[in-house]
């Protein structure tokens, strides 16, 4: 399924430019649609920007393991994002097992066929399809890994290529772990500047009173043992509050937000944990789909319909190597947390699907590299210094793997810069038109956190 957002001066076009938001599973279609927040007008009048959803995701043909939502919610009940205990572990990977069984009895024969090798093919058949004879294309996060693989695949068809919050290829397809632990690693880092610039900011920023770190730990420890009540009444959890930091901290303008929720929670009171008290961990993806005629009840009333779909795990269990030995993974989660002691159990855990899941990726037709091969222009890569999602030594390894790569690097917090730095804006929209890309340049955010404005 594709979107095309069309050049605004069609005298002057030069070409179409893919673009990605990564995921894996996000859909590409509003990607597109929502261009002019991460392109510049000169490169919206002279490209055709066209967002896709890849297979298996949203509106292409998408991998559902469940048949209703109500299926999906029981499948997955007890499910955590961070699993503190041994009832609790074992809950999370029971609902994981649940989860991969929906998925060998109800996803069909494209389970075996959900890799980025698949989707890169893919994309150079979209290529053909819209008549352009080389692809321009800008990949996001995992879409990102997309990039690499198209263009290592085909080097000759390279026209332009951004990839923005990089993913390390070589590592992410040969060892899911090692990959995983390292991200953990850089949540760390991006929380440790966020923590360290809030104290820096004294009553600019919400939280900076006393010892950030100090008090963001008392925190924590309070919610293991169950939840602390803002002022509004809602109740925030162990695995509320850690989803609430990992999302802050790739989002910026969310910084400010995230320090006065700290502020509230250290003072909050606490409620012990009771049984069944967490919530379960919510649905990767909220989407709508249409409803489908045999989901009804046994009185004839038709059930919700799975509103996700199951592209991500999908993708991620045949792509990234983990062993297939679900006994591993409550052990890993300890010892995650004690290098990476905020994210490295949550990190640890949300892999636990691909311990069970139906296919392999020994058995799988995935890319593995290699990643050298040169291709005509250079690829631009973007790295924030503090991404908690891909942290920055990914992008500088991405660099250093392509056959020709440039890195941008931008000082902030954050997962991706394209539409929040007008210097990495402006390197990329001189690039996208023909020019060469900046070498060695280190960019600034646009809009710093915890800053006086006008």
């Amino acid at each position: 399924m594709l979107l095309r957002h069309r050049a605004t001066d069609p005298e002057r076009r030069r070409g179409a430019l893919f673009v990605n938001p990564g995921g894996p599973g996000s859909s590409g279609l509003h990607t597109a649609y929502r261009a002019e927040r991460f392109l510049e007008p000169e490169v919206l009048a002279r490209y055709d920007v066209i967002g896709f959803d890849p297979r298996g995701v949203n509106l292409s043909d998408p991998l559902t393991c469940f048949r209703s939502q109500s299926e999906h919610d029981s499948a997955l009940q007890g499910r955590l994002v961070v699993p503190v205990g041994g009832k609790q572990v074992a809950a999370t990977m029971a609902a994981a097992a649940r989860h991969t069984a929906a998925c060998a009895q109800h996803a069909g024969p494209l389970l075996p066929h959900m890799t980025t090798l698949d989707a890169a093919r893919d994309l150079d058949r979209l290529r053909q399809a819209v008549g352009e004879s080389r692809l321009s294309f800008v990949g996001f996060s995992y879409g990102t890994l997309l990039g690499a693989t198209y263009a290592n695949l085909y080097p000759r068809r390279i026209d332009a290529m951004v990839l923005d919050g990089a993913v390390d290829p070589r590592l992410r397809s040969a060892d899911g772990l090692a990959y995983d632990r390292q991200r953990a690693a850089g949540m760390e880092l991006a929380l440790t500047e966020f923590l360290r610039v809030c104290d820096a900011a004294d009553d600019l920023c919400a939280f900076s009173a006393g010892d950030p770190r100090r008090r963001l730990d008392r925190i924590l420890t309070r919610l293991r043992g169950g939840s602390l009540r803002l002022p509004d009444g809602a109740d925030m959890t162990l695995s509320a509050v850690t989803s609430l930091l990992a999302d802050s901290l790739a989002t910026p303008s969310r910084l400010p937000g995230l320090a006065r929720t700290l502020a509230l929670l250290d003072a909050a009171p606490h409620t012990p944990r009771t049984a069944g008290a967490e919530p379960t961990a919510p649905s990767v993806h909220d989407r709508t789909l249409a409803a489908d005629d045999d989901n009804e009840d046994d009185d004839g009333v038709s059930e919700p319909p799975y509103r996700g779909d199951d592209s991500e795990p999908a993708y991620n269990c045949l792509d990234k190597p983990y062993p297939a030995s679900p006994r591993t993974w409550p052990g890993r989660a300890g010892r995650w947390e004690r290098t990476a002691p905020h994210f490295g159990r949550m990190i640890a855990m949300e892999s636990a699907v691909c311990a069970t899941w139906p296919e392999r990726p020994a058995r799988a037709d995935r890319y593995t590299g290699p990643w050298d091969r040169p291709t005509d222009r250079p690829v631009l890569v973007i790295g924030n210094l503090y991404d908690p999602v891909t942290q920055y030594r990914f992008a500088e390894r991405l660099t250093e793997q392509l056959g020709r790569a440039e890195l941008v690097t931008v000082d902030m917090i954050g997962h991706t810069a394209l539409g929040m730095s007008a210097c990495a804006d402006e390197i990329t929209t001189r690039y996208l038109l023909g020019g060469a890309p900046a070498q060695a340049r280190v960019c600034t955010p646009d809009d710093p956190p915890f800053t006086v404005r006008d």
